[in-house]
């Protein structure tokens, strides 16, 4: 591996799920798309809805939970004004497959780009499908939007420990992790309103857990020294203002 994180349980990408979706709870309907779609089972620790191949100790987990979700302000891609923030970029097998499976499970398609995909989750987060021989349907890319991907790239760079770029633009920045089980960090140049957590006016859509085998305090040294900004307990905001916990 070429990153400090732990073994197991190292990233926890939460997505926002509003509080119904058709009549639904939503968090479970957002696990059921994702748990489906990405070959993911349930489990409910402590409370929380969460997703990943083999519970409970494995490198990464989704959380669906309304923490960093707001009704107020879903994201309407590609609007500026009511932003991504972040997104997934999800690995299929095939994409003509992949691409009538998602609607059938209740995704949008917003685009077709030739060679890649965007679609809305059923809360209308954006995702992309990019073929990719891997196999199995699986989170290729983490991509955050920021002012800056190559100042963005770097606070990420030394809070992982990765130093590798398989892109390097001042567009898009690309960390590869080097690790089968967990996404690679993407940073692409974008606009928008930051999010001012816990503001629910402007929400953190989607939000990243890091754990780390030297601890948390360690972690939460080594981000502020790049950057980070303290928020509430295990909170933090990155240089571009991204909400992450540690």
């Amino acid at each position: 591996m070429a990153h400090l994180l732990r073994d197991t349980d190292a990233m926890t990408i939460t997505i926002g799920s509003p509080e119904l979706i058709n009549g639904q709870e939503g968090r479970r309907v957002l696990a059921a798309f994702y748990g489906e779609l990405l070959g993911l089972r349930a489990f409910e620790p402590y409370g929380w809805l969460k997703l990943t191949r083999e519970p409970p100790d494995t490198p990464l987990q989704l959380a669906l939970d309304g923490d960093g979700w707001s009704d107020a302000r879903p994201p309407r891609w590609p609007d500026p004004e009511y932003p991504q923030q972040l997104h997934l970029d999800l690995f299929v097998p095939d994409l003509d497959s992949a691409d009538q499976r998602v609607r059938e499970l209740g995704a949008a398609r917003l685009a077709d780009q030739d060679h890649f995909r965007i679609f809305a989750d059923p809360a209308g987060h954006p995702f992309c499908l990019y073929p990719h021989p891997s196999g199995e349907a699986r989170i290729g890319r983490l991509v955050i939007d920021c002012l800056s991907p190559r100042s963005l790239a770097d606070f990420y760079a030394g809070l992982l420990g990765v130093p590798e770029r398989t892109i390097d633009t001042v567009e898009r920045v690309e960390l590869d992790l080097a690790d089968d089980e967990l996404p690679n960090l993407a940073f692409q140049h974008a606009q928008f309103p930051a999010t001012r957590w816990p503001d629910p006016a402007y929400p953190a859509q989607l939000h990243v857990d890091y754990r780390f085998p030297d601890g948390a305090e360690a972690a939460r040294a080594r981000a502020v020294r790049l950057g980070a900004i303290p928020m509430d307990g295990p909170v933090y905001a990155d240089p571009a203002g991204h909400p992450f916990c540690l």
